[in-house]
């Protein structure tokens, strides 16, 4: 009677370990192809939304996230985007806090990188005419 319980309990657990990995699978892709996706959907923001960029000053009440899966070794991208926002200096000295440098690429650019780690690194982009910033953090 005892291993009959034990059998049943192992199976059941085993399905619905299953069942989960399966939903976080479909809401990966969901999240992947999401235009974008506020904090109140909290499976995707505490699933998918990287926790520097969780923990990015908020420079505008208007904003949304948004996650992809890049082509490579397991490549991600987690992104803020904020609507009607101007000015980047909380987000520069957030990256700074974070032990971040700015660094100037070929193209005339730039990314924000930590001495010696090419693991992650940081984008931050304004365009003045939308008057949109995103933060975007890659993980390599």
């Amino acid at each position: 009677m005892k291993m009959k319980w034990l059998t049943r309990t192992l199976g059941l657990t085993m399905v619905m370990a299953i069942a989960l990995i399966l939903a976080d699978c479909k809401m990966m892709g969901v999240a992947d192809k999401s235009p974008g996706f506020k904090q109140s959907d909290w499976w995707l923001y505490y699933s998918f939304v990287d926790e520097d960029i969780k923990n990015a000053p908020r420079i505008s009440d208007d904003y949304y996230f948004l996650f992809g899966m890049m082509d490579g070794p397991s490549p991600e991208m987690s992104r803020v985007v904020f609507n009607g926002a101007t000015e980047t200096a909380a987000l520069e000295n957030y990256l700074t806090a974070l032990g971040y440098h700015y660094v100037l690429n070929d193209e005339g650019g730039g990314y924000w990188e930590r001495e010696g780690q090419r693991k992650t690194e940081f984008s931050l982009e304004q365009n003045k005419e939308q008057q949109t910033i995103c933060l975007t953090k890659y993980s390599f």
